[in-house]
């Protein structure tokens, strides 16, 4: 049975590969993903949605196919690959007709080894993995979350730390930056990270990096376009969150956390 990343570069995929290539930005609830939309929305052609199913929906639709076939592990057949890519291109081709755009952008919080299949249906794709500091994300999604954690996004991670809401919220951190990192290191030609941070201490600069990263020049968009729940504000207004209770977080997941701010440039987080 031919793999899903064998049948990429067939030459029944010249079309597919011919097209703009789709952008996939990768997040989870509390990373500040939102505040990328206004940036990416300011080059000409590119139409940002989120949350289509899309994604996932590439995922599940391999899934069936595979069972449909018969198979086992990864492989998926030429008929399969092609059925699959027929449903996305449909629903993609009605949102660019509908928006009047030229390429996709989707924003999505899908599992990244979601990502992993639509990457290999699609080898062109341009994504983008989104980065935030744990308090910060910590802080975020606390003040949101007026009743308490809920929801089955949050349920694992409170069921293993049933006493703090900080702990489990850091082990939620954790578990989806680790697979976050572990796609940009399978994927290092076709992923670029994106720390929230850095967008708005610089937003102009985060434009043109990514229009390099993506083959495309944007129009101009000013920082206060950057927002946060509280309004506008200047994208270089970065103020550090209240501080987290960290004697709240064990000293192994601590550890864990802290190690995973180094790989990615923050400081860590000391008591």
């Amino acid at each position: 049975m031919t793999s899903v990343g064998e049948l990429s570069h067939r030459p029944a995929d010249v079309v597919t590969s011919a097209r703009p290539a789709p952008v996939i930005v990768m997040a989870y609830s509390g990373s500040g993903a939102e505040r990328l939309r206004p940036v990416l929305s300011a080059f000409p052609g590119l139409t940002c949605t989120t949350g289509t199913g899309i994604v996932p929906l590439c995922h599940n639709a391999v899934t069936a196919w595979q069972a449909a076939d018969g198979g086992a592990g990864e492989g998926l057949s030429t008929l399969a690959a092609a059925s699959v890519r027929s449903l996305s291109a449909g629903l993609v081709t009605a949102i660019l007709l509908r928006d009047g755009g030229k390429r996709w952008c989707e924003f999505t919080t899908a599992p990244p080894m979601v990502a992993e299949t639509f990457a290999r249906l699609y080898p062109h794709t341009r994504f983008m993995t989104v980065h935030c500091r744990a308090d910060t994300v910590i802080r975020a999604i606390i003040d949101a979350s007026r009743w308490g954690l809920a929801g089955p996004e949050f349920a694992p991670f409170v069921s293993a730390n049933p006493a703090s809401s900080v702990a489990a919220l850091a082990s939620f951190w954790v578990a989806h930056t680790t697979e976050q990192l572990k796609f940009e290191q399978a994927h290092p030609e076709s992923c670029r990270r994106v720390r929230i941070e850095e967008l708005r201490a610089n937003s102009e600069q985060a434009m043109l990096d990514i229009g390099d990263f993506l083959s495309l020049r944007a129009e101009s968009v000013s920082p206060w376009l950057i927002e946060d729940e509280g309004g506008s504000q200047a994208a270089d207004a970065n103020p550090l969150p209240e501080r987290i209770p960290l004697a709240q977080i064990p000293a192994p997941l601590l550890a864990q956390l802290n190690e995973l701010h180094r790989e990615l440039g923050y400081q860590p987080l000391t008591h």
